[in-house]
């Protein structure tokens, strides 16, 4: 693991490996601008439609490294991963697929009510609206 202090979550270390970086995140414009100049190429990549997102190599996001995420603490943190546990826009609850992407919050379903990041920083500028 790297030497940076991981967040202090009630869900960390997580028994579950980390399957919410299964898939990788989506990341803006900026976040993949940022991860690039950090990283070069490689670590993030746009799909066909347009949308950038983290690579997944091993089962897990490239940034999920010695059982945390290597960028946790980095100003381009994804929005969608420091937002994480999402609230359902459409219910102003708990989103529903995040009890599937995680298996602690059917056994601990308090942990959906945490948002450890809101507010922590500030994301990244992205300009106008696109």
């Amino acid at each position: 693991m790297n030497d940076r202090r991981l967040p202090a979550l009630p869900c960390y270390p997580c028994p579950h490996n980390a399957t919410c970086c299964a898939y990788g995140t989506t990341v803006s414009e900026a976040e993949a601008r940022a991860i690039v100049a950090e990283f070069g190429d490689g670590k993030v990549y746009r799909t066909w439609w347009g949308e950038w997102r983290t690579r997944v190599r091993g089962g897990r996001c490239v940034f999920y490294v010695g059982g945390g995420c290597q960028i946790h603490d980095r100003s381009y943190y994804p929005a969608v991963c420091r937002g994480f546990p999402w609230t359902d826009a459409e219910t102003g609850g708990p989103y529903p697929y995040d009890r599937t992407i995680c298996l602690e919050f059917l056994a601990r379903p308090e942990l959906v009510q945490i948002n450890p990041f809101a507010g922590a920083r500030t994301p990244l500028a992205t300009g106008p609206a696109e």
